[in-house]
Formats: structure tokens, C-alpha cells, sequence
């Protein structure tokens, strides 16, 4: 059986939960003689596709890097010039990477047409390929369906039509709960769809981190990991603990990925808490540092379709607080302390329970081991195949 395959995820994303999944599938099925699979990419940051062995020598390098070695004469005369040099870069590269997906949508486009696969599972959603697909069959899966459930909350609406959902073969969601919208959303009929749970991909290990970086993270924190979209709920999140701060003058908040931007940095300022929330970008080895250190993960998003960093919290004996919102509960069962995501009370008292109390944390991380037996990636990919010959036989 041979799945094709697209290029979207690696075009759009860099790193992240989605184009994490399809690695993972990749890996498992390289380990089956039953799948084959491809891939048609020619450009691609990618980080898991880069150490794939089957990319990492044949995706061209991209070959915009922002240079800041400009000199000039006077100090506003560098200002201003860099500025512009900066700017006019930025133009070139987004230029590129609209050039590098206009060249990998060509390259699927042809693969599609050519028909030499039997099953065709995209890896977003950009319908490009419904226009040649045909009859040939073909596997979607749903992540979420945040743009539909909080419209008001997204900056952009990712193209999730209702065309291309009823002409999928089969429909795979990632948690109960993303199913259960997909029903009352699009009217899908629930004999369509199977849920396959996603895993975890850190593996608990130490020793791989700098003694530059363990000295840039404070002591005593807790740990916010991922974007900070408005549905995050990451500025609540840190309003709460600005009153959680007063009777613990130690504790600090740590992010990982973008800089905080200015909107975010006012807050800090206004709430007195600018001395004691950090963010750094970090690979692997440096998230499960500081999962294991952490006093408490902290996931306060009022909507998940899985939630990957509460598997991650939990295998690396990182005790979760998070809310009770969406797939989370579904994913985290009684090894998490739950909270509303829009209560105030609620999220203080489940974080003065954790940050005051070992037992629970000792409690919490225990459990979250146990629960964490439930997810594999093998069996991910097992399940997965099952939905392809399904597909196949169109039952």
C-alpha cells in the first residue's frame, strides 16, 4: 500500500505538533513492509524532515539568511540603514518562500496527477489538490477546529471546507472531543470517522544541556510551552500569576518559542512581573530540561484538539495544571490538576495547590507516568493503517 503524502505541513511549519505527527507516521511505517510512502518536497525547513534519512540529504538549503554586518558612519546613519537592510531582507525572503511553495504545490500537483499511490492523506488544508485528485482515495485528519469553534480568536481561517471534508474516503481526528465537533459542525456522519490518539516524542534523558543555558533559567518556575495565541490564554494565564507572585516572591513563569511582543511586554510592566517572566527558544534536549525542572507545566488554553505538551509533561515527571477545557481532561484524566480557564479563583487555587504542595506534585507525576503508557506512536501508526485499508475498501 503506498500513501502520498503533501507538502503543506513542511511548508508552513518549521516545528510543531501537526508536521511532528506525519514524522512520526513516516518513522513507524519505515518499520512496515506493508506502507509505503512519499513525500514530494523539494523545499523545507522543517527540523523533523531534516533528520529523517530519507530528506536530510535531498532538501535543497534555503538561502535566505538575514546578514547584520552593515557599518555605516554616524550612529543614526546605521540606524536607519540597517533598518532598511533589514526590511528590504524580509521582502526577498517572503518572496522565497512564497516561490518555495508555489514549487512544492507544482511538484504534488504533478505526483497527484500521475496516480501512482493508493492512498492520498494531505497534510493540511489547502484544497489545491481536489481539482485532480479524481476518484482515487483519499484520508483527511482533523486536528481541531479552533477557527470554527472560536472564529473571533484567529487571525487567519486555515481553508477547512465542508467540499473537501464530505469528499474524504475516511476522517481520522486526534481526540473525542475534535470529533464531536466535526459532527456538530459539518454534520459529518460519525460511521466516517475514527479516533487515533497522537504521543509523545521526548524521551526523559539529562545531560545535554549547556551550562550556558541552565544559567539563563531561573530556579524556581513555571513552564508555559508553545504559541500564545489569544485561545492560549497565556495573558490570563499571567495575570493570575501576578497575584500568585505576592505570597510567592521566588517564583518565576518560563516560555518557550517567539519573543514576547509589545503587547505582552506593556502587561508585564504593568503587572509588575517583567523582572520574572523569561522565554527562549529551545531544541529537545533543552524542553525536557526544563519540563524536569520545572515546578509545574502550565497549560491554560481554552481549546485543545489534543494537547501534546501534556504527554510531554508527563514524560518527563513534570506535574500538569491545566484546564478543563476541550480534548484536555479527555488526554490528561486524573493525573493533571484541572482549573476554568476563565476563572480566576479556579486557576489560582489549582496553582497555589501545586506550587504549595509536594505531595501533590509527587502525586500528580506519578499518575502521569501511568497515563502515559496509553499513548504510543506505534500504536498511532497501527491504527492509522487500519483506517487506510478501511479506506481502501470503502467501509
Amino acid at each position: 500500500m503506498k500513501i502520498l503524502y503533501d507538502f503543506q505541513i513542511f511548508s508552513n511549519q518549521n516545528v510543531g505538533g501537526i508536521s511532528r505527527y506525519i514524522y512520526e507516521l513516516i518513522t513507524q511505517f519505515d518499520q512496515d513492509n506493508f506502507i509505503d510512502w512519499e513525500i514530494p518536497v523539494i523545499y523545507s525547513s522543517n527540523i523533523y524532515l531534516k533528520k529523517h534519512p530519507f530528506f536530510s540529504k535531498k532538501l535543497l538549503p534555503h538561502p535566505f539568511q538575514l546578514k547584520d554586518n552593515v557599518n555605516f558612519i554616524s550612529k543614526a546613519a546605521f540606524v536607519k540603514e540597517k533598518l532598511l537592510y533589514k526590511i528590504t531582507n524580509q521582502i526577498h525572503k517572503e518572496r522565497f518562500l512564497v516561490m518555495e511553495y508555489e514549487k512544492n504545490k507544482a511538484l504534488n500537483i504533478e505526483k497527484i496527477k500521475q496516480g501512482n499511490f493508493d492512498i492520498f492523506h494531505p497534510t493540511y488544508f489547502d484544497s489545491y489538490f481536489m481539482d485532480y485528485i479524481g476518484d482515487k482515495t483519499y484520508v483527511l485528519t482533523i486536528h481541531d477546529l479552533i477557527n470554527q469553534v472560536f472564529p473571533e480568536m484567529m487571525l487567519y481561517q486555515p481553508d477547512k471546507n465542508k467540499a473537501m471534508i464530505e469528499r474524504a474516503d475516511r476522517i481520522i481526528t486526534v481526540s473525542e472531543n475534535t470529533k464531536k465537533d466535526l459532527i456538530n459542525i459539518f454534520n459529518v456522519d460519525e460511521q466516517k470517522i475514527d479516533v487515533i490518539y497522537l504521543a509523545n516524542s521526548l524521551e526523559e534523558k539529562s545531560g545535554h544541556v549547556s551550562e550556558e543555558f541552565k544559567k539563563k533559567i531561573p530556579e524556581k518556575y513555571l513552564l508555559f510551552v508553545g504559541g500564545r495565541l489569544d485561545y492560549k490564554n497565556f495573558l490570563f494565564f499571567a495575570q493570575m500569576f501576578a497575584s500568585l507572585k505576592l505570597k510567592n516572591n521566588d517564583l518565576n513563569i518560563v516560555c518557550t518559542g517567539s519573543p514576547f511582543n509589545a503587547s505582552e511586554q506593556y502587561l508585564f510592566n504593568k503587572l509588575g512581573i517583567q523582572d520574572c517572566v523569561y522565554n527562549t527558544f529551545v531544541n529537545d534536549d533543552e524542553l525536557i530540561y526544563l519540563y524536569q525542572n520545572a515546578i509545574a507545566f502550565v497549560f491554560p488554553s481554552v481549546y485543545e484538539g489534543f494537547g501534546l505538551p501534556v504527554l510531554e509533561a508527563f514524560s518527563c515527571g513534570c506535574p500538569a495544571v491545566i484546564s478543563n477545557s476541550s480534548s484536555l481532561s479527555e488526554i490528561g484524566e486524573d493525573a493533571a490538576v484541572y482549573f476554568e480557564p476563565k476563572n480566576p479563583e479556579s486557576i489560582l487555587n489549582a496553582l497555589k495547590n501545586v506550587v504549595n504542595n509536594p505531595a501533590l506534585r509527587e502525586e500528580k507525576i506519578a499518575k502521569g507516568y501511568e497515563q502515559l503508557k496509553k499513548f504510543s506512536w506505534e500504536k498511532t501508526a497501527n491504527q492509522t493503517k487500519e483506517v487506510y485499508k478501511k479506506a481502501l475498501l470503502k467501509v
